[in-house]
Order: C-alpha cells, then structure tokens, then sequence
C-alpha cells in the first residue's frame, strides 16, 4: 500500500479486535526497500495507545483471532530470503561483538563503532565519551606532517637540525621523515618520569641525549622521538597542531570539539603533545577514519593529500630493519609501519584480516581500523587497560567474525 508520509510503497496491514480496545485501527508500516534494521511507526491518537500483548512470528500466515484486515500485502518469498539472510549476518556480528566485548575490560564495547559503506552496522551505548586516546595521537601528528609538506613548508628529508639547531651536534642528519618512522634513534635527557625503570618519557623529552642509533639504522618505538616530532612540527607551522588542523581537518569535516593536551612550549607556542595526549569520542575518531578511508575527501572536496594518506598507511620500516636495544624493544615495527600509522604485517600480522589494512592504535584498547577492501571503519575505545590476550590476536578473531557476518572477503 502507498504511505503518504513516507511517500513510497510499502507493506502493512490495519486491524482492530473484536473488543475494539484501540477504537481506531492500528497501522503497522515496514520499510522493505533493502535487507536491513526497518523502523516500525504506529498511527494513534493524540492520547496514546498501550500494548497488552505484542507478538513477533515469522509465520506470515498467522492472524490473530477477530483481526479485520485492510489492503494486506506481505513481502515476496525473495524479501522474506533477504530478511532471514540479514537476520543471520546480525547474528553473526552479535556474535563478532560479544567476541570482542569477552576480551575487553571494564568499558567493553561501549565505545565501539562499526561503519561500512557508510553506514552504521554497530554502535555502542557510550560512543559520545570524550577522554584520551593516547597513541592514537601519533597519527594526528603525522597528518599534520603530510599537510605542511603539501604547503611546501617541508619535505620528508628536512633535516630536524635546520628546523631546530639545538640537535645538530647529536643528531645532524635525523630527518622528518625518520622520525614518522620511528627509525631517528632520539632519546631524551633523563629517566622515566614515571615509576619504572624505562628511559623513556623523561621530564627533559627535547632535551637531546645520545642516540640509541644512527637515523635509519634500526627500528625503536619512542615517546620522547615523537613528542620532539611534534616540537618540531609546531615551529614549522607557526601554532600549536590542534589549532592547525582544526581549520584544515577537524572544522572542515565536521568533528567538532578535539582537545590536545600540551607538553611545554617554543616560541612562545604552546607544543601539543606529539605522542599522546589527543582527547574525543569515539564518533569523532570515526569521522577521522572515514576521511581516510575515503582518500583524503569529504563531500567531493579534498581535505589531506590522496599521495599522503597513500605513503602514511603503507609500510615504511623494511622488514629487516632491527629493532633496536631499547626499553621498549618489544614494540616491533619492521614491517608494519607507515608515517605513524601501523599496517597489517610484519610480527604483527593479523592472517584473516585483509593486507591494505591500516589503524591507529593506543593504550587501554584505543584503536582506530580502516579496512579499504571492505570499505569499512571500526573505532574502540576505552581506558580500561589492553586486553589480557594481545591487541592483534583478539582483532584477527574479532575481525574475522566481522568479515564473515558482512560478507567481506
């Protein structure tokens, strides 16, 4: 029957019982214009209606006793195919959900987004939750890098002495682009600030210390390396990176608020913290790898490079390249590392999930993952610790699961 409030075809029926209870009929109207979660509207009157009972059957011969129909039209047997079809990939991806929730602390998957084609299949019930998303900054940090270059404001081979000369006696032929590489070999002046025995995150990080390594010799997982990276990338710029990208990146496509904690100053500037420290929802961080996914562009216009968003999301750490001898040597990114963003290989390799497969990842189980072959983005977050059995063994079952419930090989 035609519905003239949502001006198109679609299936239903009106009835009333013999008690008459509703004193009008009740219209039920289902949306069947492709496989899916269909809203149901109810027609009243302005004094409301209750339900006694409420009866869900997939018998669509069943009719309860003393039902007056009016213009009935079930599905076809093929819509009834494709409702059945959705039913089990729901399934499955409740499935895929509670998987994944089994391997979360406290926050669960309440932070959980998953979109594909541009669609919501999955959303949790606290994805409106600002906090810290710690290492998940870094990429932020790199996109800010890719946009500087395409205004000529740098390259990937600047020296990080021309931009700071206080590094040339330590570190005269670090580039920029070792550091988004994490192979610069920086160390800060100090010990841990906190109470550990790591060498990393001292309360002197741009203070230059001796390297771990010769800029590109090795591989080597370091706050300190990225927060000068940040430093640096502010000077450059001229104002602090959330400023910077607020204008080009987060207003533009519409993010709204992002907060960026600071870690002192240059020039006067204050520096925004280039390892950590970036604080939004999990729908924010959403919208950031939507931007991705799509190449750089949002509503036909080009917000981040397409060469850029290419070279960052690849690997960029041979896989022979050796980690080196630091504190923090079991973070291995040979082979699954781009310009601040991990890749799918490597030690880290996840065999069920697609190769083109990049994301961001951080502390307490923040992670970002885009998905280019199956046109998809999926954002936890939380600040409930790392899962007890590994980020990249629980991913690979999770998003197994997923593929199998959507459909994506």
């Amino acid at each position: 029957q035609w519905c003239e409030g949502k001006n198109q075809w679609t299936w239903g029926c009106a009835q009333r019982t013999e008690e008459e209870h509703c004193g009008i009929p009740m219209e039920i109207y289902l949306d069947v214009n492709e496989p899916g979660i269909h809203t149901v509207r109810f027609s009243m009157r302005e004094d409301g209606f209750a339900f006694d009972q409420f009866l869900l059957t997939r018998d669509r011969e069943y009719r309860p006793k003393g039902v007056h129909e009016t213009n009935v039209a079930f599905p076809s047997a093929k819509a009834a195919n494709a409702d059945a079809t959705f039913a089990d990939r729901k399934a499955t991806l409740d499935d895929a959900v509670a998987y994944l929730r089994s391997h979360c602390n406290s926050d669960g998957a309440r932070e959980l987004i998953i979109i594909k084609d541009g669609k919501t299949l999955y959303e949790g019930n606290n994805t409106s939750r600002v906090h810290n998303i710690w290492s998940c900054s870094k990429s932020f940090t790199s996109t800010a890098l890719g946009l500087l270059i395409a205004e000529g404001k740098c390259s990937l081979d600047t020296l990080a002495c021309e931009i700071d000369p206080e590094l040339k006696p330590l570190y005269p032929h670090a580039t920029l682009r070792h550091f988004t590489t994490m192979t610069s070999g920086f160390s800060g002046e100090g010990r841990s600030r906190w109470n550990d025995e790591n060498s990393d995150w001292s309360w002197t990080p741009y203070v230059p210390d001796t390297p771990h390594f010769a800029p590109g010799s090795a591989y080597a997982y370091w706050d300190e390396a990225q927060m000068t990276m940040g430093r640096l990338l502010t000077r450059v710029a001229k104002q602090n990176l959330r400023d910077y990208l607020d204008e080009r990146v987060f207003q533009p496509i519409g993010m709204g608020d992002v907060k960026w904690g600071h870690e002192g100053e240059i020039d006067g500037i204050p520096i925004c913290n280039g390892c950590t420290n970036v604080e939004l929802s999990a729908k924010q961080l959403a919208k950031f790898g939507q931007l991705f996914l799509n190449q750089g562009k949002h509503n036909g216009k080009q917000i981040i490079p397409a060469k850029w968003i290419e070279q960052a999301t690849k690997n960029q750490v041979p896989v022979d390249l050796p980690v080196g001898d630091t504190d923090r040597a079991n973070v291995r990114g040979p082979g699954a590392y781009g310009f601040n963003w991990w890749v799918n290989g490597g030690e880290n390799h996840m065999p069920d999930v697609p190769p083109n497969t990049f994301y961001a990842s951080g502390l307490h189980h923040n992670l970002l993952f885009v998905i280019p072959k199956w046109n998809m983005v999926i954002v936890r977050m939380g600040t409930d610790g790392n899962p007890p059995f590994g980020k990249h063994n629980v991913w690979n079952h999770f998003l197994k699961r997923v593929g199998q419930a959507t459909k994506s090989e």
